[in-house]
């Protein structure tokens, strides 16, 4: 078996730098003082680390920049602002360019006209046209979240284990003493909103009950938002909601004092996406720290092993970190 060629990351690990860091040093630039770029540059040689002249070429002789494609409507939604400012901050230590490419019209699957080098995209599914276009472009392409549809096409991931999270929430739930609990669910299209619907219902199974759920849209108003828990809330023993797609909060508190519902007392509430809102709110909501500004960063990461070589870990699995807050208070 012809053994596997050092990479980037391997560089990085043996020499306890970042791989922004190792590129710095391997390509003589500023950022790295001169002890780190001896020890990276003697790790190399023991290694037996070459350079890939062609992906040098790539980043460097040709373009210098990456196109990041955001789902329609996202960029109203903090996580997609600060996945953004991740990868933008990643790259220019990289000594590389972002550019934020268009959306398209549905029907329109040509390939993007943005000179870069490769693409990061997010929350993707080959049901947007656009997403089909990158795919077709020929250059490599890191992906937020596994791309429903077209994962095999895709050069590596970024993921979150959504299955664990889901099932950690509601366990946190039913540990408050939650007997009832419904969820507010973003449409299907994406491979994480799958994964969270999926856990959702057989955890639920699990407890001898049939689920009980509404679907929103992705980029919810705040009617869609009060309109689903609303009627949630109209059900009887419902007595926690968890509310999945973002900027969902806010509505549901609102929901509940209608109804005459105390959060954090006779009705629990989280929501899926913490948002800088969360905190604020009274009471503040639980909800996940899906850190995005170091997801974006892992993004641009991988792709740069993927121009340097050919990693073998091309899945990176991240934990979501749930945030306890007073509108689940009992659990403390």
């Amino acid at each position: 078996m012809t053994p596997r060629k050092p990479t980037l990351h391997d560089v990085a690990a043996a020499a306890g730098v970042s791989i922004a860091a190792v590129s710095f040093a391997l390509r003589d630039k500023p950022g790295v003082s001169p002890e780190t770029r001896d020890r990276v540059l003697s790790v190399a040689r023991d290694l037996g680390y070459s350079v890939n002249l062609p992906a040098r070429s790539l980043r460097t002789s040709r373009y210098g920049a990456i196109g990041l494609y955001l789902p329609p409507g996202s960029t109203r939604l903090p996580y997609y602002t600060e996945f953004a400012f991740g990868a933008v901050d990643a790259a220019d230590r990289l000594g590389l360019s972002v550019i934020l490419l268009p959306h398209r019209d549905p029907d329109d699957a040509s390939p993007p006209s943005a000179f870069v080098d490769g693409y990061i995209v997010v929350d993707a599914t080959t049901e947007d046209a656009s997403i089909r276009g990158i795919l077709d472009a020929g250059r490599p392409v890191v992906s937020g979240e596994h791309v429903l549809g077209g994962d095999e096409r895709v050069g590596g991931s970024v993921v979150y284990d959504h299955v664990t999270a889901t099932t950690r929430l509601l366990d946190h739930l039913a540990e408050a003493g939650a007997r009832r609990i419904a969820a507010v669910l973003p449409p299907d299209g994406t491979a994480w909103s799958r994964d969270v619907a999926e856990t959702y219902v057989a955890w639920t199974a699990r407890r001898g009950h049939d689920p009980l759920s509404r679907r929103i849209g992705f980029v919810p108003t705040t009617a869609e938002v009060a309109a689903a828990v609303d009627d949630l809330l109209a059900t009887t023993n419902v007595d926690a909601v968890v509310v999945v797609p973002s900027g969902s909060a806010a509505p549901a508190l609102d929901s509940a004092r209608r109804a005459g519902r105390r959060v954090g007392d006779d009705l629990l509430l989280a929501a899926y996406v913490d948002e800088p809102l969360h905190g604020l709110l009274s009471p503040s909501v639980t909800s996940f720290d899906l850190e995005p500004r170091d997801v974006g960063s892992a993004c641009v990461a991988l792709l740069a092993e993927i121009w340097d070589a050919d990693p073998e870990d091309r899945v990176r699995a991240i934990q979501p970190r749930l945030i306890v807050r007073d509108s689940t208070s009992r659990a403390r």
